[in-house]
């Protein structure tokens, strides 16, 4: 009697586990259909690396800088850096290295000769709002593109020298107050737009020597109102005109030497009126107009040294009564006059004032 209540037992107990499998099975299904399912597998969270420190002197890095103060716990104000890798994109992470050090006053781009830059790093340049000066040498760099540095307003000084530059675009240089320096020389810059120096009211000095300029636009430094010094040595220039010097009231000093002029015409200087010292040597001149140098009448010292001179037009030097300083070395000269030099008489017997006639 018991034996057979435990088999009917058990037999009923297989039956509701076979129903029940089933039926389990089904919810899972429609579950399945309405969308519902396990609880999701959440995705890892990824945590960005901390950035590059740009003077950690960090040797796996594209560019390695060293900086001062040479303090981990202190902002550096000063950096220079070589760039020792040819693969340098501007989006690179290590452009990002910059950005640990947002103070800086002072940086130094030096190209190495297995390293290459092709482009003016804008971007990076645009976060150092405190930037006074700014030297990138060595580099392949063909254009200047308008506003190659973020109008950085606190900039002072920017050496772009040996960086084989051919064309300066508009406004390449444009919304620095105080900008007081450029240097450009020894490069390969065939062209100054007219508009590619603007807004830049403190500039004194610029320099172009070493560069393939041929002509120069009319107007062209209309805009550098407080310029005391351009220096255009070392160039092709064949040809000038009174219009090129526009707005430079104020310059003293422009260096022409080693260029390819010809002839100087009348009045070209006349823009001129503070000019201390021009430097036309080793040029071809082989003809001064009698009113070349009109309006020079604050100028100290003339060099026309090695040019192809054969003759000077009477009263040549009439518009330049304050000259100390006259060369006219190595030229072709037949004849000289007392007029000549009669305008600049009681100049030259000063104790101070030099003669060249060899």
């Amino acid at each position: 009697m018991v034996s057979a209540t435990y088999q009917n037992l058990t037999l009923a107990l297989l039956v509701l586990c076979i129903v029940t499998s089933p039926i389990e099975s089904r919810y899972r299904e429609k579950d399945v259909k309405k969308g519902k399912s396990s609880p999701p597998i959440l995705p890892q969270m990824i945590v960005p690396s901390p950035l590059m420190n740009l003077c950690s002197g960090d040797r796996e890095m594209k560019l390695v800088c060293h900086c001062s103060p040479d303090d981990p716990h202190v902002k550096a104000q000063k950096a220079n850096c070589w760039i020792f890798s040819k693969d340098l994109p501007r989006k690179d992470a290590n452009w990002l290295a910059f950005q640990t050090q947002s103070t800086l006053e002072q940086l130094k781009i030096t190209v190495q000769k297995i390293g290459n830059l092709a482009y003016i790093p804008s971007d990076v340049l645009h976060t150092l709002k405190y930037l006074k000066q700014l030297t990138i040498e060595y580099g392949v760099i063909p254009d200047l593109l308008n506003y190659a540095f973020g109008n950085l307003t606190e900039l002072r000084n920017v050496t772009l020298h040996k960086n084989q530059i051919r064309i300066v675009h508009p406004f390449a240089f444009a919304n620095h107050p105080f900008l007081e320096e450029i240097n450009l020389e020894r490069n390969e810059i065939l062209e100054l737009d007219k508009e590619a120096l603007v807004h830049l009211p403190a500039l004194r000095k610029l320099n172009l020597d070493f560069n393939n300029l041929s002509m120069l636009h009319e107007d062209v430094f209309m805009y550098l109102t407080s310029l005391d010094e351009l220096k255009l040595e070392s160039n092709q220039i064949s040809v000038l005109t009174r219009e090129i010097f526009k707005g430079l009231g104020n310059l003293r000093i422009l260096k022409l030497t080693a260029n390819s002029l010809s002839f100087i015409g009348d009045t070209i200087f006349a823009e001129l009126w503070s000019l201390q010292e021009l430097d036309l040597d080793h040029n071809q001149i082989e003809k001064l107009s009698a009113r070349a140098f009109d309006g020079l009448n604050n100028l100290r010292k003339l060099n026309l040294e090695n040019n192809r001179l054969k003759r000077l037009e009477r009263g040549i030097f009439t518009g330049v009564p304050a000259v100390l300083n006259l060369n006219l070395n190595s030229n072709q000269l037949e004849t000289i006059t007392y007029n000549n030099f009669l305008p600049l008489m009681d100049n030259l017997v000063n104790s101070t004032a030099i003669l060249h006639l060899k």
